[in-house]
């Protein structure tokens, strides 16, 4: 097991910017209490030096010094705000709003750190973090070396969503998506369906994993037979629907079904009647040809009150206590069942 990292003290900063520790505590809670001014080279200084030495101000004592700013911060690795992320993030931001409210915490949204290459930096030099008493992590996919760092140095934080990118103890709230796609699956057996199409986006991330997963087992277990189709194939999808017998196609997501059904209607093939679709995702306001969409309703917000809880807990309780604490906590996606997998007559 590697050694703890040693925690730097605010008398090693201040050692480093020549300045005193009263100077270090001022810049570090972004404060200039007693009417005392920090001039700004002063205050550069020892942000460079709290850089280097990469110093973590303990949350314990902060809090009894009297220093916790009751703020929150929240992260997202990628844009959340976009129209095409809004789906996603959108009701999860506005749960933690909403839990935020009921504990009186303020959120700080980090947008300083730039998107390079599909994803931000959490410890970009711009990132505000150590204003915060904690943070909330969001994202498909999220940068290992981070998540190891937060954990090392002992930093409160909360992850949305199960985190396979490292073995290090990430505390976060997911969602279990085996078990509804399973019983989705079982549904379009019980409708009498024996050959499917499994559409997915080719994305490596633990939700994609579970989907993925539970459809192959699904396939091995003889339940209904599955083909897996990448997102690129979808204009193909008619041709290898007719080639393999399959009655009902399946998405990762229910955007994919979307376009799913503009190819098979192009095609002239009617839906649900001739092939049926469902989605492996949220499918709240989505119909097809009129009717609900067969597929998940992911409870989002109480997600996002869960990991609120989940990082109070962390930061009112000792870093060395944290062993004990419950830090992963599961949650499960509801089956819509819609009207979308219609019964195979004759089978």
């Amino acid at each position: 097991m590697a050694p703890k990292p040693r925690r730097v003290t605010q008398r090693e900063i201040a050692e480093l910017a020549g300045v005193s520790q009263t100077t270090v505590s001022v810049v570090l809670n972004d404060r200039d209490g007693g009417g005392v001014r920090i001039p700004e080279a002063t205050r550069a200084r020892v942000k460079q030096a709290i850089e280097q030495l990469t110093y973590v101000a303990d949350p314990a004592a902060r809090r009894l010094a009297g220093l916790d700013n009751q703020i929150i911060g929240v992260f997202t690795y990628e844009a959340a705000l976009s129209p095409e992320s809004m789906d996603f993030y959108g009701p999860l931001l506005n749960g933690i709003e909403r839990a935020a409210e009921q504990i009186g915490w303020d959120l700080l949204f980090f947008t300083s750190s730039p998107v390079e290459d599909g994803t931000r930096s959490l410890f970009h030099r711009k990132t505000r973090l150590r204003l915060t008493d904690g943070c909330v992590l969001l994202g498909q996919q999220m940068v290992a070396s981070e998540l190891e760092r937060l954990v090392a140095e002992q930093f409160p934080f909360v992850a949305i969503g199960r985190r396979d990118e490292t073995a290090a103890a990430v505390p976060y709230v997911a969602i279990d998506y085996v078990t509804p796609t399973t019983a989705l699956i079982d549904q379009a057996a019980a409708a009498g369906h024996q050959q499917a199409l499994y559409v997915h986006r080719g994305r490596d991330t633990p939700a994609a994993r579970d989907r993925r997963g539970a459809v192959e087992a699904a396939s091995a277990d003889g339940r209904l037979a599955f083909l897996l189709v990448g997102e690129e194939r979808i204009a193909d999808l008619p041709r290898l629907a007719q080639a393999t017998g399959a009655t009902v196609i399946i998405a990762e997501d229910a955007f994919l079904i979307e376009d799913v059904v503009h190819a098979l209607t192009a095609a002239g093939v009617a839906v649900p009647d001739e092939i049926s679709v469902a989605a492996l995702g949220e499918v709240r306001g989505h119909r097809i040809e009129g009717r609900p969409l067969a597929g998940f309703h992911v409870p989002r917000e109480q997600l996002a009150a869960e990991a609120l809880d989940l990082l109070q807990l962390l930061i009112s309780t000792e870093p060395q206590e944290w062993a004990d604490l419950e830090t992963r906590r599961h949650l499960v996606a509801e089956v819509e069942s819609g009207a979308t997998i219609v019964v195979r007559t004759g089978s």
